[in-house]
């Protein structure tokens, strides 16, 4: 797969601006996970972090994976590669966050297991990855994993995907995507909160469709190279997007920011191909699915060690940040990478050999 530097830095940041979310949100009379003295608007609206990155995974899947006209695709081999990419650090994840909890129930008679989404069905749904095969609904035990949950839906219906996405007409193109916006927009306005709802596919549709659709623009576009400013006027549109409180508009501007990213002309471009922030983006993927793990242990710690529990908030965000960044980097190389190459050189390779004997 070709790697774009500037969008694999943009992973890093949205993955973090979800972590801002979980932090820092005030969520109702437990108040919120780190008190540093104040609220922003930035931080509330974290949550839109998950709506960029089904951009951007609409948006490379389409660049690397959509066969050109009058071509199939190679389904068997695309699922094989999304399996190996999500599967291993999700279910790791999960396990361990299985274990924990039911630790917890043991250790401190908490009886969270076989209540609300503690549940032995919710696990093996999770396990499975279906828990978000649905418009909306509660989490379960890893909960930041429904978004995971999304994508496959996603992945197994790529072909569909594809197929629904107008080819080589920029007017149409353009049209399909302001159609899924309209549709983004009902989530918006039939939601309790916004687009803020989890478990569902409802935001996973029409987003990673744009992701697709601009990948398709690309194309139909031969002589386009990108626009030196086009990243910041997108970024302008994200901003007043959360300022105003308008999640469409948010990620109207999110997908020109992909979109102008991509060309790697922009004034950002430098920036975002720093070879540390790319990295980071490589990790982005484990820090997002991990977070709640390092999350309920520092929440642990706090609760029995004075010397954390009395630390300004901000040094304690940090010291949680720099634990879950260096758990994630252990995740990334210790199990995403070894166990993505041996499931695509074991069984990915397999069926590409399988399929050439049959085709001889």
């Amino acid at each position: 797969m070709r790697q774009f530097k500037p969008l694999t830095s943009l992973r890093l940041f949205l993955a973090l601006w979800v972590l801002c979310r979980h932090w820092f949100h005030v969520y109702g009379p437990e108040g919120a996970f780190f008190n540093i003295g104040f609220t922003s608007t930035l931080f509330d609206h974290g949550y839109l972090g998950v709506d960029g990155f089904f951009i951007l995974s609409g948006f490379i899947l389409a660049y690397n994976y959509d066969p050109a006209p009058g071509k199939e695709i190679r389904w068997q081999r695309f699922i094989v590669a999304r399996i190996a990419r999500i599967y291993p650090v999700y279910l790791v994840c999960l396990l361990a966050f299985g274990l924990a909890v039911i630790a917890r129930d043991l250790l401190l008679h908490t009886h969270n297991v076989g209540t609300g989404g503690y549940t032995a069905v919710s696990f093996l749904r999770e396990m499975l990855m279906l828990s978000a095969w649905r418009y909306a609904g509660a989490s379960g035990w890893n909960d930041v994993g429904w978004s995971v949950s999304a994508e496959w839906f996603a992945y197994v219906f790529f072909p569909l995907f594809l197929l629904v996405a107008p080819r080589l007409n920029r007017t149409r193109i353009l049209l399909a995507g302001g159609m899924a916006l309209a549709a983004l927009a009902v989530v918006e306005a039939t939601s309790p909160d916004h687009l803020s709802l989890s478990g569902g596919v409802a935001r996973l549709v029409p987003e990673f469709l744009l992701g697709v659709l601009l990948c398709r623009l690309r194309e139909a576009m031969p002589g386009h190279e990108g626009f030196a400013a086009g990243g910041i006027l997108a970024l302008c549109v994200c901003v007043l997007g959360v300022g105003l409180g308008l999640d469409v508009l948010f990620v109207a501007g999110a997908a020109g920011l992909v979109f102008f990213l991509s060309y790697e002309k922009d004034v950002l471009t430098r920036l975002f191909s720093l070879r540390s922030l790319v990295f980071l983006g490589e990790v982005s993927y484990c820090i997002y699915i991990v977070q709640r793990i390092p999350q309920y242990l520092f929440e642990f710690a706090r609760g029995r060690l004075a010397i954390v529990a009395t630390l300004p908030g901000v040094v304690q965000a940090a010291l949680l940040l720099a634990l879950t960044v260096s758990i994630a980097i252990l995740l990334h190389l210790a199990i995403e990478k070894p166990m993505r190459a041996y499931i695509n050189r074991r069984i990915g390779g397999k069926a590409l050999r399988a399929k050439k004997l049959a085709s001889t």
